[in-house]
């Protein structure tokens, strides 16, 4: 292969980084490009050099001195076993601590009481039984038994003046806990004036310390990306998009108004121990398939099986690869099945992601190697293909190749489900120097303000309206849908979207999908539009 002249995208010296990692094989892979010549075209294109997550001797040393286990040390930092044994060795320390501590103990007495800081893996507890454990401050909890547990965080969106309403009902007092309560003000047109106040005068009166407004997008994504979730928590939500948290790792559910409101009130909720279903997601993504197909497959499987108020747990090889935002794709979709809740353990990918985000510390939890299941399903993603799906009695899911060629009219890109930047940076792959068919009608809904500012800096936003697409502001989705000047049901239309208030003609897609299809307006297999 003769050398490459020609200096590659920034985009392509990101993805040849992720796969080749050094300058010396990217250069390998370029035809025998020089190594000093790969690392001037990053320089030029502002790409920072690789680098592994480094940790310091002394951080090492420390976490070795207080669990002397490899695999428990390794929990901690997010990553594996052998990773962390790999660490020691670097730093040359092999010899097990001197002194032992709280932490290497493993034998538990009669009578006494597990440190609320302890996670050992040797138990037959999930991830959900563990939480529970330590909101609720008991030894263990069963599945199947109810429990009182003071929630890590109350956070109220849809339906906040209902809430409020509730809440002055049962009170007259000021809430348990101003730090746990994150407000959606974007919703006060709805606020009932039973108690004489309005969703603002109700703030300033409580003085809550986390408000946000309608600027900022769509609330589930807000709250990610500000560093207010973290591995472990015990989260309430007023609406069904609460249940993507458990992409970092947490335990969210959504709570009527009236539970809200007596969280508010009491800071204790009861709940009954949901049992888990274990879905493990083996095997390698081929070209075209994202988080969002990964997502379509495993509802369509789990939609055969009772899920309803059981939590969904993933697991498995594919999982452990996949970043925040698909984690988060992948548990926001689980609303189709009426689930309870839906988490992902945490990682090296989630606690690089909350590294700079929150200040809060935490310990991460993992399930017990033993822990105990309703059911497991295995599904290899290396037989899935980029899909669509109609909702209707049920979900009816094809591939996109299936088809192929059908005439759409309205595409919606982004939303919540699929409107991080990393799904409009796929988007933009396609459409870039393409221009959407004169027949359909592109609207691009980025999840929030952060992500539309990133998709500005980084040049999205240009090369979306360039190519014929109407970009929406933040969070927008729902109401453009009840616009008849924008939006019209008659249609056929694809989205990224998982509301059932679109329509009869709708179909649901990724990211690829919706913007290949927008190109031809007809349904496109997104395959050959990828590089990946």
């Amino acid at each position: 292969m003769a050398p490459r002249t020609k200096i590659p995208t920034k985009s392509e010296l990101v993805q040849l980084q992720k796969l080749y990692k050094t300058d010396e094989k990217i250069g390998e892979r370029l035809g025998g490009v020089p190594a000093y010549l790969v690392a001037y075209w990053r320089r030029k294109k502002n790409v920072p050099k690789y680098s592994l997550p480094k940790f310091s001797d002394r951080e090492i040393l420390t976490l070795w001195e207080r669990y002397g286990d490899d695999e428990k040390c390794g929990m901690e930092l997010g990553i594996s076993k052998a990773a962390f044994y790999n660490w020691r060795r670097r730093y040359d320390i092999r010899e097990k601590p001197a002194f032992l501590k709280l932490e290497q103990l493993e034998l538990i007495f009669p009578g006494s009481r597990i440190s609320s800081l302890s996670n050992s893996l040797y138990g037959e507890q999930t991830i959900v039984q563990k939480i529970l454990t330590r909101a609720a401050g008991e030894d263990s909890v069963k599945v199947g038994s109810k429990v009182k547990v003071e929630p890590d965080l109350v956070a109220v969106n849809i339906g906040s003046g209902e809430v409020i309403s509730e809440f002055s009902k049962i009170s007259q007092g000021y809430v348990w806990n101003v730090g746990k309560i994150i407000l959606n003000e974007s919703y006060r047109h709805k606020d009932s004036r039973d108690n004489g106040l309005s969703s603002g005068e109700f703030i300033r009166r409580q003085g809550l310390k986390t408000v946000y407004d309608l600027r900022e997008g769509n609330y589930s994504q807000v709250l990610l990306e500000k560093g207010h979730l973290i591995p472990g928590q015990f989260i309430l939500g007023s609406e069904k998009g609460v249940i993507a948290y458990g992409c970092v790792g947490a335990f969210a559910i959504p709570v009527s108004p009236e539970e809200a409101a007596r969280a508010w009130a009491d800071g204790e909720i009861e709940i009954e121990v949901p049992a888990t279903i274990q879905v493990e997601l083996n095997g390698r993504r081929s070209r075209g398939v994202s988080a969002r197909d990964i997502a379509s497959a495993v509802v369509a499987v789990l939609e055969k099986n009772v899920c309803t108020g059981k939590v969904i747990e993933f697991n498995g090889l594919a999982v452990s690869q996949l970043s925040v935002s698909e984690r988060f794709t992948l548990c926001y979709m689980t609303q189709l099945l009426a689930a309870r809740a839906a988490i992902c353990p945490h990682n090296s990918t989630v606690r690089r992601y909350l590294t700079g985000r929150t200040s809060t510390g935490f310990a991460p939890i993992q399930p017990d190697k033993n822990a105990i299941y309703e059911k497991t399903v295995e599904l290899n993603i290396s037989e899935i293909r980029p899909v669509i799906y109609s909702l209707k009695e049920e979900i009816e899911l094809k591939t996109a190749q299936e088809l192929e060629g059908q005439t759409v009219r309205q595409v919606i890109l982004g939303t919540c489900a699929n409107g991080r930047f990393e799904d409009l940076r796929v988007a933009a792959d396609v459409l870039k120097g393409n221009t959407v068919h004169r027949d359909c009608r592109l609207f691009i809904c980025p999840a929030s303000r952060s992500v539309y500012l990133e998709a500005l800096k980084k040049g999205l936003i240009r090369m979306f309206v360039e190519s014929g697409a109407i970009v929406m502001n933040p969070g927008s989705e729902v109401a453009m849908v009840h616009d008849s000047s924008l939006f019209s049901d008659s249609e056929t239309t694809l989205t990224n979207s998982i509301e059932r208030v679109l329509g009869d003609n709708v179909y649901y897609c990724s990211p690829a999908t919706a913007a290949a299809s927008a190109l031809n307006a007809a349904i496109t297999d997104p395959a050959r539009y990828v590089k990946r």
